[in-house]
């Protein structure tokens, strides 16, 4: 999004809970980018925002299509979203199977404002390296 010249770095938040999608938004906005949420991997699928997404923030554990199934389905279609997941499940057969889908990180819920602004900055990185 262009505010005057400026252009912010858009993270997208896809997470079926709706205290934790406000939350992170909030957090995200007060690291001064811009933040777009959906409840479900279907609702951000159908939004078509993939290719505006600088940063993908994303719970892994969501019905109908879960966080690793959403960022294989970007794949499939040659979208690359650097990715950041969030979960309050973190097994490490979960972490290894996310990490080999070719997300940067996951993130145990609670959320930490410090480690999710350092993934985010990482993964905004990843995203202007193209």
């Amino acid at each position: 999004m262009t505010t005057g010249s400026t252009v912010r770095a858009l993270v997208t938040i896809v997470d079926d809970d709706p205290f934790v999608r406000t939350a992170t938004s909030s957090l995200v906005r007060s690291f001064g980018w811009d933040a777009r949420t959906f409840p479900s991997a279907l609702d951000f699928l159908a939004a078509d925002v993939a290719p505006l997404a600088d940063c993908l923030v994303c719970d892994i554990g969501m019905e109908q299509l879960d966080g690793i199934g959403l960022l294989a389905r970007l794949q499939e279609n040659g979208q690359q979203v650097p990715t950041v997941f969030i979960t309050a499940l973190a097994s490490e057969g979960v972490r290894q199977r996310a990490l080999r889908q070719g997300a940067l990180c996951v993130i145990e819920k609670p959320i930490d404002a410090a480690e999710l602004e350092d993934w985010v900055r990482r993964a905004l990185s990843a995203a202007a390296r193209g």
